[in-house]
């Protein structure tokens, strides 16, 4: 999986390609605990630490506000959940998903 912040004004892209069992469990607790309807400031916190950890710290949660679009924050997190759950993108998933409607 991929993440494109811009950081000092540069579009930097960051990668990641292995999760561990620690962090799927970490999102099922996420699920138990934070009602995703009404987020707030402290549940978004601890999100974006989350996504931080699962590209293993390349960047802050503060290089992560700062470089990502506001209108993209939440679909990112999400992006970042299905990859932990799944281990495949959501493009990924919707390319298989168009094979299978195919038949293929």
């Amino acid at each position: 999986m991929k993440l494109d912040l811009v950081i000092k004004g540069e579009k930097k892209t960051f990668k990641t390609n292995f999760v561990s069992a620690r962090q799927f469990r970490k999102v099922m607790e996420f699920d138990e605990k934070i009602d995703y309807t009404a987020i707030d400031t402290n549940d978004l916190d601890e999100l974006i630490d989350f996504v931080c950890e699962v590209f293993d710290n390349q960047f802050t949660a503060e290089q992560f506000y700062d470089g990502i679009p506001a209108h993209k924050t939440i679909s990112t997190i999400t992006d970042v959940f299905i990859y932990v759950r799944t281990g495949k993108t959501p493009e990924e998933l919707e390319k298989e998903q168009k094979d299978d409607d195919l038949g293929k």
